[in-house]
């Protein structure tokens, strides 16, 4: 009997270790939205000033590793605006990389700038971004941040950025944390882009415009984790001209298996 109930406590002392190992339950989210108030707000009447709006999300678990990653969700907040400041003023006020009105105002202090030198500008300036979690998982989580910008010029500017989060450190994950074969990887992930752009394999990339490192296919900057498999986004202009738009392919985790480690997804 003694012996019995020893290894019932020993099952019982595993199962708690194992459940507090990672955390099974999904986070709970607080969404977050800035929109920029000052005297140099978009007047749509006259067309002129700045509009700036940023919708994004944080954890509200009470763990070191939600803590850490919401410090950078709000970093990342404020570098949606900052992107769009020449370096020279970021140099000047590097607040902005984590205070959100700061960033806006300085946005907006750019436009007036310009505004003057030029005499006048055709429209309003931009910059509206919006996040929110695409996937999460028991050891990670994987934040979409999308931008759309408008400075002038013939069309707004746009972009997506993935961010994947490890929820126990709150360490932001990079493609090499995740994957243990890159060069597997690439070949997956040229043969499923091929298969959806519809090119064969004997036939150049390049030849059919689109843009090749060195002539070789390539990753692109932006990888992520989904409920299905993991998401390899390139911006326009990354790999094919902006008319193309942006292209996503994902790539079944069951194709993954001795490429992607940990079990991330």
């Amino acid at each position: 009997m003694n012996n019995t109930l020893a290894l019932l406590f020993c099952g019982l002392v595993y199962f708690v270790t194992a459940c507090h190992s990672t955390n099974s339950t999904p986070p709970v989210l607080e969404k977050k939205h800035y929109v920029f108030t000052g005297s140099n707000r978009c007047d749509t009447a006259k067309n002129v000033g700045v509009d700036v709006s940023v919708a994004f999300v944080l954890l509200k678990d009470d763990t070191e590793g939600s803590r850490k990653i919401n410090d950078s969700l709000r970093r990342l907040a404020a570098t949606s605006i900052v992107g769009w400041l020449d370096s020279v003023t970021v140099a000047e006020h590097p607040d902005a990389k984590t205070d959100l009105a700061k960033a806006a105002s300085l946005f907006a202090t750019d436009y007036e700038v310009v505004r003057k030198d030029m005499g006048s500008l055709g429209g309003c300036w931009e910059v509206k971004t919006t996040a929110d979690t695409v996937h999460v998982g028991p050891k990670a989580v994987t934040v979409k941040y999308e931008t759309m910008a408008y400075t002038g010029g013939a069309h707004p500017n746009s972009s997506l950025s993935f961010y994947n989060f490890d929820r126990k450190t709150g360490q932001m994950l990079t493609l090499a944390d995740m994957v243990s074969d890159t060069t597997a990887l690439l070949g997956l992930v040229e043969k499923a882009f091929r298969e959806q752009q519809q090119v064969m394999p004997e036939n150049n990339l390049e030849e059919r415009g689109y843009f090749l490192r060195d002539g070789r296919f390539f990753l692109p900057a932006n990888v992520g984790m989904s409920p299905r498999g993991m998401i390899f986004y390139y911006n326009p202009y990354e790999i094919a001209a902006y008319a193309v738009g942006p292209i996503q392919v994902t790539v079944p985790y069951a194709q993954l298996d001795g490429i992607l480690q940990k079990n991330w997804h």
